[in-house]
């Protein structure tokens, strides 16, 4: 990978130098966190039914951004599992606290964009199957 030195333009275009522009994000390591998130707390997944991440070796967070200001955090002893990704990256997966132990979902609801599904776009335009003897639209 190519290094940029701080004094010279930015890859993106903007026209600053680096170092006033993305240098803070790159050099940075560590995500400002604003709020804190309690995962969902589940009971031990049965052998081969889930992939259960886990850290191994000093601290707790198995996943770490700089994209938001959110931590996903242990539901039973708080510890932060994530921090500063968003959370749609991890969907449904059980993530084990390296410090209590215990085990966390990262459900996320999927809200509903507005889209309609093919199969119901089809029935309104008349193209879906009908039953014998009846009419068309």
């Amino acid at each position: 990978m190519a290094k940029i030195d701080p004094e010279e333009a930015c890859p993106c275009g903007s026209g600053e130098v680096f170092k006033n522009c993305h240098g803070p994000l790159v050099r940075s390591r560590e995500p400002v966190i604003a709020r804190h998130v309690a995962l969902q707390l589940i009971p031990k997944p049965m052998p081969g039914t889930a992939t259960v991440f886990e850290h191994v070796g000093d601290g707790t967070r198995l996943f770490i951004g700089t994209e938001t200001d959110v931590s996903y955090d242990c539901g039973e002893c708080g510890s932060s599992l994530i921090a500063g990704a968003p959370i749609e990256r991890f969907v449904s997966i059980v993530i084990k606290c390296g410090k209590c132990e215990s085990f966390n979902l990262t459900a996320v609801a999927r809200a509903s964009r507005g889209r309609t599904s093919p199969r119901k776009l089809s029935r309104r335009k008349g193209t879906g199957r009908r039953r014998k003897g009846e009419p068309s639209p």
